[in-house]
C-alpha cells in the first residue's frame, strides 16, 4: 500500500469515527404524547438525539494509533489466562483506584477504568493481556448522498421477500434475542418478551425505540406489522443507552447473555470501527454453542463492514431497496452474507407508534427471522438454517458472492418452498460487467433457476442499443446459475457514454413458470457505473 492510499483510508476511518460519534440518531421518541382509551398504531416522525460525551483522552507515552483514537479513554478490558488470576484480580480491585466497568465470567475478561496507565501494570498486570474498549452504537447516516430512484417498501417488505400467506406460525420455540437498545411493549409485540438489562438508562431518561423496531421486524404479530416469524419468542437484551450508545464490553456480555438464556440467533443491529478481540471471544461463545449472529454491515458507505458484522463467525448484511438496488449508505465487504429490504420499511416504535425505518439495521432482522422460520418449518439446527437460507437466496450483481450483495437478496418464499415439486420459476437475475481490469472485456447476463424443477428449451435474448443477441438454454436445474456472456465490452459503453440493456427470458409452452415478471430485466450503464455495479 503505498502513502497515499494509507492516507485516504486513515481519512475515511477517521471520518467515520466522527460520523459515528457525533452524528444524531435517526429517530426520537414524540413529545408530549397524549393517552388515548383504546391503543391504535400511530405513525410519526422523529428528531435525532445526540450520544453521551466521553471523557478527556489520557495519552501513553507509546505511538498513538488510529485503535488508540477509537478507543474509549482511560479503559481497558482485561482477559485472565486462568480462573484463579481472574478470581485474585477482581479480589485486589477493592483495594486498588481502579473503576470496576464490568466483568464476564464466562469469558475471564475485566474491564476496568483507570487515571493513569501505571495503575494496572503497579497490579502485575501483563500490556499483553489489556486490550481497548470500543465504543458501540447504533448506526448512524453516514455522510452519504441521496440514492436517486430508490424505492422504499412500506407494508411490502414481506411480500418481496415471498412471503405470501399466512406466516402466523414461523418461528415457534425458536428464541431469538436482540441485543440493542432494549424492547418495549407494543401492539405488534402482543405475545411480550423476555427482558434483560446490562445497561440501566439515565434517571427520567425515554428508552430508544431502535430495538422496538428491529424486533417488529422479526417477530411482529399485528396484521399492519408483520415480521417474518410473529411465534418466535423475544429475548430483549439492552445493552445501550437512551443515545444507542454501548461499547465491545457491555455488547461481549450482551453475547454471553444471549447463549446462556437459551438464544439461538442473535440479532446486533450496533457496530463500531474498533476490532475487539474480546467481542471476537464472545462470537465464538455463541458459534460454539450452535447459535447463529447476524449484525448490520453499517450505514457510512464504506468498502468495510463495521464490527460485529465483520468479525469472523458472524453473518454481515446489506440493505437494498424495493427494486433490489444496493442501497449506497450500506457498507459493503468481501464477508457480506447477504441482503435484505433496509429502506422506508413500516416498523414499531415505543408508544403503538409506527416508523418507517432505514438502514442496515433493519436488513439484519430480516435474516434472523427467517432463519428462525426455517428452524420451526424443516426441524434445521440454528447453524443449518443459516446456511440454508444464504444458499436460497436471489443471485444478484456478480456471479457468486460478492461485496455489494453477498451471496445474494434474501427469499423466504424460496428458503421455505425447497422441498415442493413442480415449482417452475426461471429469472433474468443480473447483468454486469465482470471486470473494469478485464484483459477481454466482455457482458454478462446470469439466468438462475429459482423453483424447484429443471427447466428445459428456454431462449434468452439481449438487445444492446438495438443490436440482439438470441441464446438458446438447452436446460438450468433447479437452484443453479447461468452464466450467458455477450459479445461486447466496456470499450461500446465508454464510446457511447451510456447504454440501454434488456434481456429477456422465453420459456416453452410446456413450462409453467409462476412468477414471470423476473423473466425481463432492463439496466442502463453509464461509464461511472461500472466501479458500482450495485444492481
Amino acid at each position: 500500500m503505498n502513502l497515499r492510499s494509507f492516507i485516504i483510508i486513515f481519512a475515511l476511518l477517521l471520518g467515520a469515527l466522527i460520523g459515528w460519534l457525533m452524528l444524531e440518531d435517526a429517530t426520537q421518541v414524540a413529545e408530549n404524547r397524549k393517552e388515548v382509551k383504546e391503543r391504535k398504531l400511530t405513525f410519526i416522525t422523529h428528531e435525532p438525539s445526540r450520544p453521551k460525551k466521553t471523557r478527556t483522552r489520557d495519552l501513553s507515552k507509546k505511538p498513538f494509533t488510529l485503535e488508540d483514537m477509537i478507543a474509549l479513554p482511560n479503559q481497558k478490558l482485561i482477559r485472565f489466562k486462568d480462573e484463579k488470576s481472574y478470581r485474585d484480580f477482581l479480589n485486589k480491585l477493592a483495594n486498588s483506584d481502579l473503576t470496576l466497568l464490568g466483568n464476564i465470567d464466562r469469558l475471564r475478561v475485566v474491564g476496568v477504568g483507570y487515571g493513569d496507565l501505571s495503575e494496572l501494570t503497579d497490579l502485575g498486570l501483563d500490556e499483553d493481556d489489556m486490550f481497548h474498549n470500543f465504543p458501540v452504537t447504533i448506526p448512524q447516516p453516514g455522510n452519504v448522498e441521496d440514492q436517486p430512484g430508490a424505492v422504499g417498501f412500506g407494508r411490502e417488505a414481506l411480500a418481496f421477500l415471498g412471503i405470501a400467506g399466512d406466516n402466523s406460525a414461523y418461528g415457534e420455540g425458536v428464541k431469538v434475542a436482540v441485543i440493542d437498545t432494549g424492547v418495549e411493549p407494543h401492539l405488534a409485540l402482543s405475545k411480550g418478551f423476555q427482558t434483560i438489562n446490562l445497561v440501566e438508562l439515565s434517571e427520567g431518561a425515554v428508552p430508544h425505540g431502535h430495538g422496538t423496531a428491529v424486533a417488529s421486524l422479526i417477530a411482529g404479530d399485528h396484521p399492519n406489522l408483520r415480521g417474518v416469524a410473529p411465534s418466535s419468542p423475544i429475548l430483549s437484551i439492552r445493552v445501550a443507552d437512551e443515545t444507542g450508545t454501548s461499547s465491545s464490553l457491555v455488547l461481549a456480555d450482551g453475547i454471553v447473555t444471549a447463549v446462556d438464556n437459551g438464544a439461538q440467533i442473535i440479532n446486533i443491529s450496533m457496530g463500531s470501527y474498533g476490532n475487539s478481540l474480546i467481542l471476537q471471544d464472545a462470537i465464538n461463545y455463541a458459534n460454539d454453542k450452535g447459535a447463529v449472529i447476524f449484525a448490520s454491515s453499517g450505514n457510512d458507505g464504506f468498502s468495510a463492514a463495521a464490527y460485529p458484522a465483520a468479525h469472523q463467525g458472524v453473518i454481515s448484511v446489506g440493505a437494498i431497496d424495493a427494486n433490489g438496488t444496493h442501497l449506497n449508505f450500506s457498507n459493503t465487504s468481501d464477508n457480506l452474507g447477504a441482503s435484505a429490504p433496509g429502506i422506508g420499511i413500516q416498523a414499531a416504535w415505543p408508544g403503538d407508534q409506527v416508523i418507517e425505518f432505514t438502514g442496515t439495521s433493519a436488513s439484519s432482522p430480516y435474516l434472523a427471522g427467517a432463519t428462525a422460520a426455517v428452524i420451526s418449518e424443516t426441524g434445521m439446527n440454528a447453524q443449518q438454517a443459516a446456511a440454508h437460507v444464504l444458499e436460497y437466496s436471489n443471485e444478484a450483481g456478480s456471479n457468486g458472492a460478492d461485496p455489494y450483495f453477498g451471496e445474494g437478496i434474501l427469499n423466504v418464499g424460496r428458503a421455505l418452498d425447497f422441498e415442493t415439486a413442480g415449482i417452475e420459476d426461471i429469472a433474468v437475475a443480473s447483468q454486469y460487467f465482470p471486470s473494469e481490469e478485464s484483459s477481454n472485456p466482455y457482458f454478462q447476463v446470469l439466468v438462475e433457476n429459482r423453483g424447484t424443477e429443471t427447466v428445459w428449451h428456454s431462449a434468452l435474448e439481449v438487445d444492446v442499443a438495438g443490436d440482439r443477441y438470441p441464446i438458446q438454454i438447452n436446460s438450468i436445474e433447479a437452484n443453479t446459475v447461468k452464466a450467458i456472456t455477450i459479445p461486447f465490452g466496456e470499450t461500446l459503453l465508454k464510446r457511447e457514454g451510456s447504454l440501454d440493456v434488456r434481456s429477456t427470458l422465453t420459456v416453452s409452452p410446456n413450462t409453467n413458470d409462476v412468477q414471470r415478471s423476473n423473466n425481463t430485466r432492463v439496466d442502463t450503464f453509464t461509464d461511472s457505473s461500472l466501479s458500482n455495479q450495485g444492481n
